[in-house]
């Protein structure tokens, strides 16, 4: 079974769209001139939507697709999806896996894959020469559209991705998310946060694999994304050209919305020099919701800097952790807004009475302008660079095309964060965040408690 995810060098010249914007040192918000990335939006024959950037700059090409394959449509069989996904590269109807590979290679592309709870996304980086495009989507749409499944190939991943779900397991950062997902999402196809099971995977035959891959991977079931040295006409052809050669006619079905919990602690002894911290609240606000960028900054404001509130109070006045860093994660039937943060076996009750105590004054007080300044100046930096090279650009495209963001989502980013005040941001905490659900997780050794060491200011 290959990574995820393939590690690449990254080519450091930047791409036409973004070339002026690598710089944000210094950043004046309100100076900076309206952001316009042209995005060309249309939906094929076949029911797949295509969004798609004409960048000059570079010669090349990269083409993203995500189906709405993810671990979260697994029926009783927990596992399926995943390993459907991982069996892709093993082979395909006209090329065995290392046919396959050997082929790219000589191309000079690059393909990467990666499986979360609601999306199995494939990409092809290539070169934008005609012959050679035309080879490497050859094969990526023969990888996509055509897999083999061999029965041996799907005999070896079982237990390969067994043994890779309980080394995650072993990692105490995964442990917390993993038992906060079970927690808040009990009996709701997110509650597997790891995707498989040892169960359902044993139960997994070759014809599930093909049963599932022809509804899941159909291209009615599919977005594409592509940013480039291509014309829209050449966009277009290419886009047609992948959705007819999949199969077609399914659409993944709407997941139920997620259950009410109650506040719970959940402790975990594992072996460890450190203890796993995680603080989650329900938080069930869409991506496209005009109240989600308002807690994007309060996420930016609270943990996302060295200057941001938990840092400065568990790192730079306590000497507490390494890192604390806190996540908005939007999902289609709900979500979770979390802080995760490492201590030392003694300090882990104090340290979650004081992130809960301080979480508790933010949503209460809200940001200061400040910090909100701050948090606009490092969000929109973080745009400026994502839409700086052709690839971030593409996995930029494709997470907002998930979210159902608006045509002018990216070109009117920077305005919204800049108009969004502070009263905002708490009005819009206040009303979405209850710590009184509030879910915390621990997974570390067992210590005596002691009270927090004093600030040094």
């Amino acid at each position: 079974m290959r990574d995820t995810i393939s590690i690449a060098p990254q080519p450091t010249v930047a791409s036409s769209v973004g070339s002026s914007l690598l710089s944000t040192q210094g950043l004046d918000l309100d100076l900076f001139e309206t952001l316009h990335v042209p995005v060309q939006t249309w939906t094929t024959m076949a029911g797949t939507g295509v969004k798609f950037i004409e960048a000059r700059g570079l010669p090349i090409v990269d083409v993203v697709l995500r189906f709405k394959a993810g671990t979260s449509q697994d029926t009783d069989q927990s596992g399926l999806a995943a390993l459907t996904f991982y069996m892709l590269d093993e082979g395909s109807q006209q090329h065995t896996a290392s046919q396959h590979a050997e082929h790219l290679e000589c191309l000079g592309a690059i393909t990467e894959k990666n499986i979360g709870l609601e999306h199995a996304t494939l990409s092809l980086r290539s070169l934008g020469n005609e012959k050679i495009l035309d080879a490497a989507l050859e094969l990526f749409i023969d990888l996509a559209a055509n897999p083999a499944f061999p029965p041996l190939a799907l005999d070896n991943i079982k237990p390969q991705l067994q043994r890779l779900n309980a080394s995650r397991e072993r990692q105490p950062g995964v442990k917390a998310r993993t038992e906060a997902f079970r927690y808040l999402f009990n009996g709701h196809p997110y509650g597997n946060y790891l995707g498989s099971s040892r169960q359902g995977m044993e139960s997994v035959t070759v014809d599930d694999l093909r049963k599932f891959h022809k509804r899941a991977y159909a291209a009615s079931n599919l977005e594409i994304v592509m940013v480039g040295d291509l014309s829209l006409s050449t966009a277009q052809a290419i886009a047609q050209r992948i959705s007819q050669a999949l199969p077609q006619g399914w659409t993944a079905a709407e997941l139920p919305a997620v259950p009410t919990v109650t506040s719970a602690t959940i402790n975990i002894q594992q072996p460890g020099a450190s203890v796993a911290t995680l603080l989650a609240l329900p938080m069930n606000v869409p991506a496209n919701d005009p109240e989600f960028l308002p807690l994007i900054l309060a996420s930016e404001v609270l943990a996302g800097s060295l200057e941001s509130r938990l840092m400065m109070e568990l790192r730079q006045r306590r000497g507490l952790t390494y890192g604390i860093h806190s996540m908005v994660k939007p999902l289609s039937a709900g979500g979770l807004f979390a802080v995760e943060w490492e201590i030392a076996p003694r300090y882990l009750q104090g340290s979650q009475a004081l992130v809960e105590a301080l979480l508790r004054e933010f949503i209460d007080k809200g940001p200061t302008e400040a910090e909100l300044q701050l948090a606009r100046k490092q969000l929109a930096g973080q745009l400026l660079r994502a839409v700086a090279q052709n690839r971030s650009l593409a996995a930029l495209l494709t997470r907002v095309t998930h979210q159902r963001q608006p045509a002018d989502h990216l070109n009117t980013y920077i305005e919204r964060i800049s108009a969004t005040s502070a009263a905002d941001v708490r009005s819009v905490m206040q009303r979405r965040l209850d710590l009184d659900h509030k879910v915390l997780v621990s997974v570390g050794p067992a210590a005596e408690q002691q009270p927090l060491p004093p600030t040094d200011q």
